[in-house]
């Protein structure tokens, strides 16, 4: 006995067709999904968007602050860092 591929191929399109039915009549008869986003979301992502757009370097202070260090006039203010890094009642 000779086994036809063709054959085989239409018996498994033909069970795949049956199982997917009892699937088919399922969507027919169900309700079509809704999402609702809060407007809680709605604004997340609004911010989000705006601070995507913020550019990150601000090139204006780094060109002026640059220009102290060369000049040797840029000076550190450890109590203004440490009053920023501390508790307010440290």
């Amino acid at each position: 006995m000779k086994v036809d591929p063709t054959f085989m191929s239409l018996a498994g399109c033909t069970q795949a067709a049956n199982r997917l039915k009892p699937a088919a009549k399922n969507r027919s008869t169900s309700e079509t999904d809704n999402v609702a986003v809060s407007d809680k979301a709605q604004t997340f992502q609004t911010l989000l968007q705006k601070a995507r757009e913020v550019v990150d370097i601000r090139e204006d202070r780094v060109q002026t602050l640059s220009k102290q260090i060369e000049r040797g006039e840029f000076k550190v203010d450890a109590l203004k860092i440490a009053a920023k890094l501390l508790p307010p009642n440290f």
